[in-house]
């Protein structure tokens, strides 16, 4: 393993105090900083100003030629962000203002930080000059964010544009992520402040040689080996990202290796391919190919994707990634190898060594395989919709490059293994934090980056509850995205965690029925709430020649949950806590 680390605070410097140049307005701030944005191809914008330094912020970075886009929420807002970061490679930035603004924006900065997506939270501040005086939303914001971030700098007056440059940067080196930005125009010059994190998240140097040779002997000495593809082949640079997919595909097409995906790898290869053999979460569906396996090959896998359990595998594992994963020991003695560097380069100077012995075809037998098993366990329903026609029906009706965004609940076990898609970004979840509450503003985010193309948002009751004022911004902007909500007033998943005893009862679990369609209607939506398939079938059809977005409320049958999450997840593993 090699690379370079990150640069750490002492080794990059504002201005001195020595330096005689007058400190800059907020105004000039704001300009520099929106300079530096657009100079790193930050085109996308979101937030929910307060007042001051935010709305310079906006106005100068419009006046730089990107563009604002006014969210109801902080989390949603740095959702949209974040995404919008993994969508294009680039960063974008959310802005949001000083005390609630900041605190509110903490789980989308997480969001960003586990799934490694590049983006800046800018956020004002009280002032170091007001410190002493103003005692009203003064939150220490840098130590709040700070373990949500890359980094959390504190810009000031002096060697504006320099830092702000640097903060930039610092959002898609190494592993990529959120960066934190205070504007302060009465801070003193001094070094960018950097969290723990950012040391743990090296650039790609140079391929070590000698990880390169013990993993090239790995890949020679077996016979079945199996590759789980994950979100470091995909959270590259724009530039890089299609060279990485192109030699992930030669890598296992000369040996018919299948590959499995994690959440965030779906699309690394083409489901119609003959290597895809379903997804990677660490639970049981993937087990049967793991376990005859002789080498498991990481491609940009990184552990944080994994649900909670040991790794029960015996086969030697080799990971390939942009960055070194910093929990490799999750693995434990099974990981030989670990070669960090451009992930392309290294898929290709690996290609040849990858001899194995698995009959033309045997990753999509197992893929369908995978498929299967989840179809098999839909329970006898005289009556409703399943979860799986609902999204296989809406799957059958978009076209070919139809984004799905996915919430976290239990419609997600059953929505990303059957939303097929053939490249990178056909579908977005939050995976490393899971969180609830992603769904819509990733739907948002995805329409305004590729306004030529249909979105989905598969979300529940739930999910949905959390981000519902979002669905005025998809109007006001008449984004083309169809929100299918899974509603059945219940939080489905922890509903099967728990207990037998059930701790907490229905209380804990269940809401009021809600009419999601009149809300849809109320925000300007298009709006279908539907009980059966023909019903259902009806709505996508229309939805999908609406110009602007459309919700359609399903009424659906969730009996099928537990059976599919045990296939999916099983009895063989630990339970899960997420």
């Amino acid at each position: 393993m090699s690379g370079t680390s990150e640069q750490t605070p002492d080794s990059v410097s504002a201005r001195g105090s020595g330096d005689t140049a007058p400190p800059l307005t907020l105004v000039e701030m704001a300009e520099e900083l929106a300079a530096a944005m657009r100079e790193a191809g930050v085109d996308l914008l979101y937030g929910v100003p307060g007042g001051g330094a935010n709305l310079d912020v906006v106005g100068a970075a419009e006046a730089a030629g990107s563009r604002f886009v006014l969210a109801h929420g902080e989390t949603a807002a740095t959702i949209m962000a974040a995404v919008t970061g993994e969508l294009t490679g680039r960063p974008s930035a959310s802005i949001v203002t000083r005390g609630p603004g900041a605190a509110s924006a903490v789980n989308g900065a997480a969001q960003a930080l586990l799934d490694r997506q590049p983006m800046l939270l800018i956020t004002d501040c009280v002032t170091t000059a007001d410190k002493s005086r103003v005692s009203h939303q003064r939150l220490d914001q840098q130590a709040m964010l700070g373990p949500a971030t890359k980094a959390s700098v504190r810009l000031g007056p002096h060697d504006t544009r320099s830092q702000a440059a640097e903060a930039v940067a610092l959002a898609t080196r190494g592993r990529p992520g959120p960066v934190h930005i205070d504007l302060d125009p009465a801070a003193p010059p001094a070094p960018i402040s950097t969290s723990a994190v950012l040391a743990a998240t090296p650039d790609a140097g140079v391929i070590s040689a000698s990880a390169l040779g013990v993993a090239r002997r790995a890949l020679r000495d077996a016979w079945h080996p199996v590759v789980i593809a994950g979100v470091g082949a995909v959270a590259t640079a724009a530039h890089r990202r299609g060279a990485t997919v192109a030699a992930l595909r030669r890598f296992v097409g000369a040996g018919n290796v299948p590959v499995l995906t994690t959440y965030k790898g779906r699309g690394l290869v083409a489901d119609s391919s003959g290597t895809a053999a379903g997804v990677a979460t660490g639970g049981t569906i993937e087990a049967g190919l793991l376990e005859a396996a002789d080498l498991i090959v990481g491609v940009g896998l990184d552990p944080v994707e994994l649900i909670p359990g040991p790794w029960c595998y015996d086969a030697p594992v080799v990971l390939l990634g942009t960055w070194a994963v910093d929990d490799s020991a999750f693995f434990g003695e099974r990981l030989v190898a670990e070669v960090v560097g451009d992930l392309g380069e290294i898929l290709t100077e690996l290609t040849a060594d990858l001899r194995t012995g698995w009959a033309a075809g045997a990753g999509a037998e197992e893929g369908r395989a995978a498929r299967q098993r989840l179809l098999d366990a839909v329970l006898a329903m005289p009556v409703g919709l399943t979860p799986q026609q609902v999204v296989l029906e809406a799957r059958s009706a978009a076209p070919a490059g139809t984004i799905a965004t996915v919430d976290a609940g239990a419609h997600m076990l059953v929505s990303v293994p059957l939303w097929g898609v053939e490249e990178p970004g056909e579908l977005l979840v939050s995976s490393g934090l899971a969180t609830m509450g992603f769904a819509l503003p990733a739907a948002a985010a995805a329409a305004l980056v590729h306004p030529d193309r249909h979105v989905v948002c598969f979300t529940g009751d739930g999910g949905l509850g959390m981000a519902l004022a979002e669905l005025e911004t998809l109007a006001r902007l008449g984004l083309r995205v169809i929100i299918v909500v899974f509603n059945d007033a219940t939080l489905s998943l922890i509903a099967i965690k728990q207990r037998p005893e059930g701790h907490g009862g229905e209380g804990a679990v269940r809401y009021s029925p809600t009419d999601f369609a009149a809300i849809g209607a109320a925000f300007g939506l298009a709006s279908h709430r539907v009980g059966d398939l023909a019903e259902y079938r009806r709505a996508l059809d229309e939805a999908l020649v609406t110009d602007g977005p459309t919700l359609i409320d399903v009424n659906f049958d969730p009996s099928a949950y537990p059976a599919v999450i045990d296939a999916i997840r099983g009895a063989r593993r630990p339970p899960i806590s997420e």
